[in-house]
């Protein structure tokens, strides 16, 4: 699963777009990427579900803005869940160096802004699916 989410967070299909020197092979060695990327995947799953099923039943939340908005706070949450759980990773996986993570706040910010990305994407995805059975929002996004 940790090989999975390599692919997606190092961009192994593009040329290693995302690839972070150094960065990239510990959180791979650390297995953060499986958690991180599970985290990703229930949370978009879950967040669509309440969506569609709950917040656009009730007055005009049905509409595109509304699900632009919604699809935008999700990604800022999994920026979070991302740049908080990489940080634990990483400061475990350097627990027993006496120098301790070499990393700054670029890769952490870099490695959850890819997260975010595929969180959205994600969260499309699952919109597609989740959309059929919603009372009010069957049309939404399109």
């Amino acid at each position: 699963m940790n090989d999975f989410f390599a692919i997606l967070y190092e961009g192994t299909f593009l040329g290693d777009l995302f690839y972070l020197d150094g960065f990239s092979n510990d959180m791979f060695e650390a297995n953060a990427y499986m958690s991180i990327g599970l985290t990703m995947l229930l949370s978009s799953a879950f967040l669509e579900f309440i969506y569609y099923y709950f917040i656009s039943n009730y007055s005009g939340f049905y509409k595109k803005r509304f699900w632009l908005i919604w699809i935008l706070v999700i990604g800022i949450i999994n920026f979070g869940a991302a740049y908080y759980q990489s940080t634990i990773a990483i400061e475990d996986f350097y627990s027993t160096s006496t120098e301790g993570s070499p990393y700054s706040f670029t890769e952490y910010f870099t490695f959850s802004m890819v997260n975010a990305i595929w969180a959205i994407i994600f969260s499309f995805l699952f919109s597609i699916v989740l959309k059929f059975k919603s009372v009010k929002a069957s049309k939404t996004p399109f």
